[in-house]
């Protein structure tokens, strides 16, 4: 692992920066990233999707425990955008060819974590690395999982609880774009497909779920990975001193290697140092000795340096000179200058004040801005989910409508107000059948049965019911006891004729039977209403 080729600006930060600086990296290499993840997610969505269909027997609610296995073999395929994340970061271009032939290598460690306890694992891409990256197992993988994870599994299993709540509204949000279309155009109910789900599970609704599903994941799975990762980086560099690793290796020599001449002159220059604190030594030394010390006579020798060394200042030697020119541009070079005076105009202290309380008070400011708008923001949004829970009441989780439903004053295209209807209608219908208007004759007896069931047997009708809807509504009325079997029977055969003249061109032979019947039924209910 080579730190100087690293590619971000690693020092310690708080979980928050960590998780955030994880949405940088991502941003840098979002194609290459998000093409090695499709290229693993979507194959195995689909073959998920091929078991639902084919096999459903073994899946719960239509093969839906399908979907189970996709969520539990999802570690694995995280550990390819992990792998590029991993070599992006230090400076390795990897294309993503390149990491779909190396990911089958990097499944290896954390087989039990990651498969049989995948439910309680939310922080499990703070410990990708571990397995992946370190190579550790066992009893060493443990250990660094304990060392990586303090102070830092926390906020590693929240975010994945956070992550798998934006799949859950990005579901959620599918659901309700598909159910604005899927529901009627007079009342619009994103909810209709949850609805329809709670009674009788379809293939459009499982295809829905699956689609859905897909497409939370691909947008997310990347996002978990990048920020996890990002979070591993900050506890190392946190434990392990990165930066001042970084900023070590980065520093040039205070002294670099200098030419023959430059070496012999700053060796000159030693010298004279260290003679000049030996006789400085020696003058303290005789100040502070005995008299019979002082009294002792001197060589002329040692007599001559002490009394040679302050005109060492005024020599003319060209030699000397040269040195010291020298020693002093070694010193004027800017390895020995470790300060640097500039001078430039700036405001006086009481205007920094100012400036800064002016600082203050904005910052203040914007703060009670922001706080304002996010408990706006807070009460509109709950305004809007009360509204919204009231206005589809009768269509959510099968609340009933406090509102009395529109009844019906015509059911496929034929008027059923009792005030249209002849007043023998048996004997009407026979004589259009007589005529030849045979379509006439028999949507008269099915709109008049329709008519009789609503006046006189308290049928409830709904406005824009078909045929189907009605009989259906009947037979539920049936199982409550509002009316006798002979009185559904009739029904259905009016329904069943009228539905075969009316979209097949079908009649039958003769209706005088029917005649009859509808009579005994519904004209003695009529008679019996009467008295």
């Amino acid at each position: 692992m080579q730190l100087d080729q690293l590619q971000l600006d690693l020092r310690p930060r708080t979980n928050a920066q960590a998780l955030d600086l994880g949405f940088a990296l991502l941003r840098a290499n979002a194609t290459s990233v998000y093409t090695v993840w499709l290229m693993l997610w979507l194959p195995l969505v689909g073959i998920c999707t091929l078991l639902a269909f084919s096999v459903p027997a073994l899946g719960f609610w239509v093969g839906g425990w399908w979907l189970m296995l996709a969520w539990l073999v999802r570690p694995w395929l995280e550990r390819a955008p992990l792998y590029m994340l991993a070599r992006q970061v230090f400076g390795e271009q990897v294309t993503w060819q390149e990491t779909l032939r190396a990911w089958p290598k990097q499944l290896g460690g954390g087989f039990v974590r990651l498969f049989f306890l995948r439910p309680f694992a939310a922080g499990r891409g703070l410990y990708q690395a571990i397995w992946q990256l370190e190579g550790a197992r066992k009893k060493g993988a443990r250990y660094r999982i304990r060392v990586i994870g303090k102070h830092t599994a926390g906020s590693a299993n929240w975010f994945g609880v956070a992550c798998a709540h934006f799949e859950g509204i990005i579901q959620i949000g599918f659901f309700a774009l598909i159910g604005l279309f899927y529901s009627d155009a007079d009342a619009m109910n994103p909810f209709s497909l949850f609805v329809d789900a709670g009674t009788e599970p379809s293939t459009a609704i499982i295809a829905c779920s699956i689609i859905a599903f897909a497409v939370s994941g691909a947008i997310i799975g990347p996002i978990y990975v990048a920020c996890c990762f990002t979070l591993y980086l900050n506890r190392r560099a946190t434990l392990e001193a990165w930066d001042l690793e970084i900023a070590l290796r980065q520093m040039k020599p205070v002294v670099e290697k200098q030419s023959g001449i430059t070496s012999r002159i700053a060796s000159l220059f030693i010298l004279v140092l260290i003679s000049s604190q030996f006789i400085f030594s020696n003058s303290a030394f005789a100040q502070k000795a005995s008299p019979t010390q002082l009294n002792k006579p001197i060589c002329e020798k040692e007599k001559l340096v002490f009394d040679n060394t302050p005109q060492r200042a005024d020599t003319t030697d060209p030699a000397l000179k040269q040195t010291r020119q020298d020693i002093d541009r070694i010193y004027q070079d800017s390895d020995f200058q470790f300060y640097e005076c500039k001078e430039n105009w700036g405001p006086k202290f009481e205007k920094k004040n100012k400036k800064e309380k002016i600082d203050a008070d904005t910052e203040a400011m914007i703060r009670r801005i922001a706080l304002t708008l996010k408990y706006l923001f807070i009460a509109i949004t709950l305004a809007f989910v009360i509204w919204l829970i009231s206005r589809y009441r009768g269509q959510f989780f099968n609340f009933d409508r406090s509102t009395k439903m529109r009844a019906a004053t015509e059911v496929g295209g034929l008027d059923i107000r009792p005030e249209t209807l002849p007043e023998d209608v048996a004997s009407s219908a026979l004589a259009l059948w007589q005529r030849g208007e045979q379509r006439a004759a028999i949507g008269l007896l099915y709109r008049a049965s329709l008519a009789r069931m609503v006046e006189h047997h308290q049928l409830n009708i709904n406005q824009g019911a078909t045929e189907n809807d009605c009989l259906e509504n009947a037979r539920g009325a049936l199982s409550q006891g509002q009316f006798s079997s002979m009185v559904f029977v009739t029904l259905e055969i009016c329904t069943n004729i009228w539905l075969r003249a009316a979209y097949a061109n079908q009649y039958p032979e003769d209706i005088e039977a029917l005649c009859q019947q509808w009579r005994s039924t519904f004209d003695r209910v009529q008679e019996e209403g009467l008295k």
